[in-house]
């Protein structure tokens, strides 16, 4: 399950982070400017970020081997739409709407709700095992998306990413994952098979319906803290390349920033969830906004070159990667495992909805100061929001998991 729902994360969330590749290749063919290509970026954002509670839904309702059965299929048509972009209008259609609901099926909420489902006591690993994927996909494939680009012509990178993620998608979800540990006669970490008389709505009975997730304010000031660092971030993986080739970088391999940026994630992720596990997922929360908090006030200072911006990046990628793969299951811990992939939907529209001004933002502040430094100085003030929304949260004694 873990494996399969890996690939699935690695391969899923690309759509989305395409144009951040294609960005200065898209804006040299069709004369767009940033802040044109960046509203696309934002769009998919919002949209994406309501189609997560549907995705959300989908998961407790028909399960995640539908959901992401579908997701793969809609993969396939955007990306191939993606490639016969020649207006604004088809742009924020196709990676704005089309893109948008297919990734919300195959990216974060459905990998990260189906294995919280299947782990517990290890859910935190487990959950950053598979945040990694996405590091993982941008490592592999946002340089050769640069590449390819850069010497076949953005369409045709498109098409070929339409059948090379969108199949393997489809495929694992269809013969490999399951939606659950009770729908294979287990418990989940793999622990004894229940009791025959003992099924699973028995199990989790005591888990909090999501009318009742939404009137806590631990749900919101989680939901504050998640919102506030996607801002950061995706202002931020929406304008590296560009940042980078601002800086002195050659275009072709400029690509390489995200990498920089999300190679160290990898290994942050699965020890943040390792150490979520052992000592909690709200003091690594706490340990990392304090962290990208000073990361960034360092930024807004620092970063006046091509070598500073790598530098950033590698540190950047430890901060952000700590607490990443912990919000579904910390939604596990405080109100049960049940409807987990519902209220994260709910949680990951912060992300998109709050978040996704992020790339606007970004794009603004460029246009009028020619460069990034302001925007790190206002991604320190999102940082100081989750920082204190999070050092707020309290536990919920009554939920109690079997």
């Amino acid at each position: 399950m873990v494996c399969a729902l890996f690939i699935v994360g690695m391969l899923g969330p690309m759509g989305r982070y395409s144009i951040t590749a294609f960005f200065p290749f898209i804006s040299s063919d069709l004369g767009w400017s940033r802040s044109e290509i960046g509203l696309a970026q934002s769009l998919t954002l919002w949209t994406y970020s309501l189609f997560v509670i549907l995705s959300g839904l989908m998961i407790d309702r028909i399960g995640s081997r539908r959901t992401i059965v579908i997701g793969g299929l809609l993969c396939l048509s955007s990306w191939i739409l993606l490639s016969t972009v020649k207006s604004l209008w088809q742009l924020y259609v196709y990676y704005g709407l089309v893109m948008a609901l297919a990734v919300s099926m195959t990216h974060y909420v459905p990998t990260q709700a189906t294995v919280r489902k299947w782990f517990r006591s290890r859910s935190g690993l487990a959950s950053g095992i598979l945040a990694s994927a996405f590091a993982l996909g941008c490592i592999i494939f946002m340089p050769l998306l640069t590449w390819m680009s850069d010497t076949s012509g953005w369409r045709s990178a498109s098409l070929v990413c339409a059948f090379a993620f969108s199949i393997p998608i489809t495929l694992l979800a269809y013969f490999v994952i399951r939606d659950s540990p009770e729908s294979m006669g287990l418990r989940p970490d793999g622990e004894n098979v229940p009791h025959p008389s003992l099924n699973k709505h028995e199990v989790i009975k005591k888990d909090l319906a999501v009318s009742d997730v939404l009137r806590t304010s631990q749900f919101w000031l989680l939901f504050t803290t998640y919102s506030m660092i996607g801002m950061v971030m995706n202002g931020l993986f929406a304008h590296i390349v560009m940042w980078g080739v601002d800086l002195g970088s050659p275009l072709a391999v400029a690509g390489f920033f995200v990498t920089l940026i999300t190679a160290p994630s990898i290994v942050a992720k699965v020890c943040g969830g390792w150490l979520g596990d052992k000592y909690g997922k709200r003091e690594v929360m706490i340990i990392s906004s304090s962290v990208c908090l000073l990361i960034m006030l360092g930024a807004w200072r620092t970063i006046h070159s091509a070598q500073q911006l790598r530098i950033f990046s590698l540190i950047m990628g430890i901060g952000y990667g700590l607490p990443t793969g912990l919000f579904a299951p910390y939604l596990g811990d405080l109100f049960g495992r049940a409807n987990v992939g519902s209220s994260f939907g709910i949680l990951t529209m912060g992300w998109g909805l709050i978040g996704g001004w992020g790339p606007t933002i970004w794009s603004v502040i460029f246009d009028k100061t020619g460069c990034y430094n302001m925007a790190c100085l206002i991604s320190a003030g999102c940082y100081a929001f989750a920082l204190v929304a999070v050092l707020l949260i309290r536990p919920i004694a009554a939920v109690k998991e079997r």
